[in-house]
């Protein structure tokens, strides 16, 4: 398994879900159910269009550079929702998606390029980490989002959320330390799975 991608993609799953699973209640709250839905259109349009054209910028870039800007999006898109405006709101769900597109499709390419295993055995350990990623922030997120709302200040709770962006990612540098060996050469068994991908570098979609 390739061990820091596996990890970068748990991390990132955790912190982009919490961006999914509480904007709802936040966003209603603040605005109105028809906006939150403009927020979530204006994510989607944002995959759908950037993703594609800098898919291979993004193939090229640093893993270590890959992830530095993927996750300062997350911060810096959480640190926005703090507002609580109707601009904040779309400004964060816009920095959080492209920080998203960077960090999961990055991960995805590293995972396949460290990888001696079939890619169908990389993809499912990929989606692997999103489901633990994504389960932990349910059980975690929820609990903090019911403090800082007890509290009377949910404001609090994307301001933890980013600060989360900031002080965890580091832990993975250890991880690149260790796991920085080049993949090993495909074996004969293996090269009925193609590494390669489409002309713009582009990977099946998460």
């Amino acid at each position: 398994m390739a061990v820091l991608p596996f990890a970068a993609t748990a991390l990132a799953f955790y912190l982009y879900f919490h961006f999914q699973h509480y904007l709802a209640v936040y966003a209603v709250e603040r605005a109105s159910s028809e906006f939150y839905s403009l927020v979530l259109l204006l994510c989607f349009t944002l995959v759908i269009v950037v993703q594609p054209l800098a898919s291979d910028r993004i193939r090229r870039m640093p893993y270590a550079a890959a992830l530095a800007v993927g996750f300062t999006g997350l911060a810096a898109g959480l640190a926005v929702l703090a507002v609580g405006t109707r601009p904040a709101l779309l400004a964060g769900g816009a920095l959080i998606t492209l920080g998203d597109i960077v960090l999961f499709l990055k991960s995805d390419l590293e995972a396949l390029r460290r990888s001696s295993r079939s890619d169908a055995v990389v993809f499912g350990q990929q989606r692997l980490a999103a489901g633990l990623g994504a389960g932990a922030s349910g059980l975690l997120g929820g609990q903090l989002y019911g403090l800082t709302e007890h509290a009377g200040n949910t404001g609090w709770f994307w301001l933890l959320a980013a600060a989360q962006c900031v002080l965890l990612p580091p832990v993975l540098l250890a991880l690149r330390g260790r796991t920085a060996e080049p993949p090993p050469p495909h074996s004969d068994h293996d090269k009925g799975a193609s590494r390669t991908h489409d002309k713009d570098g582009r990977i099946p979609g998460r």
